[in-house]
């Protein structure tokens, strides 16, 4: 229990490291290359590029961006949805906040669908047709855009540039924080384009959650810890398949690590 315990903590020292580390420039960059999570790289304390912000720029001037696609899918194969788990600021914002008290809920299956339509539509299909300028692009109603960049800038500006799509963007916003109180993860599941990118990557990725399927007695403690409700790990490991092995998975290790029966350490391998 203290070593499942000791890897629960060590990825929430992961999440919170990541959330300063990331976001802790003093002036150098390295915003031509991509870091897959939620980070607007129009924030003035961002280190690196956000892929979604790169690829409604390159989609608006019809010109396709070779770097940040093989950084994606490069991270992809090799760690599948990894850096959702472990790394991604807006994810460690949703974990933090599922915690308040309250009712909770569990999405339709059908809603994790959703982030793919979004995916093709607001990131690549509206600003090739209309250029990235485009009021329909993701980066309109990104939730990190408006913490990282249109808060602050209200604030500095004393309010002055406020206007309707600020309006919107901030109660998209705030929708997206209260959804994320009621059901765990909601947005990683239903709108998040990095998630969508990333989620097929999982059935190939060198990345494996080790459990012992050979051990499970379908006690159901996996389904329980699992912060991606459609995720089904318990599925997964009765069929003696990893259970990284699914599209909404976060290889966040809740599931190894909660489970009652011995098993090896918790690590990933690429064996």
């Amino acid at each position: 229990m203290l070593k499942d315990f000791s890897i629960a903590a060590h990825r929430r020292a992961v999440q919170f490291f990541s959330l300063f580390a990331l976001h802790s420039s003093w002036g150098p960059e390295i915003k031509w290359l991509c870091n897959p999570v939620l980070s607007c790289h129009s924030c003035a304390l961002a280190w690196f590029a956000c892929p979604i912000g790169v690829f409604v720029h390159y989609s608006g001037y019809h010109i396709f961006p070779f770097l940040a696609v093989g950084t994606v899918l490069l991270l992809g194969v090799l760690i599948g949805r990894l850096l959702c788990g472990w790394v991604c600021p807006f994810g460690l914002l949703q974990d933090l906040l599922h915690k308040l008290p309250g009712p909770k809920l569990k999405l339709p299956s059908w809603t994790g669908y959703i982030k793919y339509v979004v995916l093709v539509m607001m990131v690549f299909l509206l600003p090739f047709l209309f250029t990235e300028r485009t009021a329909y692009s993701f980066c309109r109603i990104c939730p990190a855009s408006a913490i990282q960049v249109t808060l602050p800038n209200l604030f500095s500006a004393g309010f002055a540039g406020f206007n309707t799509a600020t309006a919107i963007k901030l109660a998209i916003l705030a929708l997206i924080l209260a959804a994320a109180v009621v059901s765990s993860r909601s947005f990683c599941k239903t709108l998040c384009p990095i998630g969508a990118m990333l989620a097929p990557l999982n059935f190939i990725s060198l990345w494996k959650i080790r459990v012992p399927t050979e051990n499970c007695v379908s006690c159901g403690k996996c389904e329980t810890a699992c912060p991606q409700q459609d995720a089904a790990p318990a599925a997964h490991i009765i069929q003696g398949t990893p259970p990284n092995r699914d599209l909404e998975c976060i290889v966040c290790h809740e599931c190894q690590t909660t489970c009652p029966r011995p098993k090896p350490r918790p690590q990933g391998s690429a064996n």
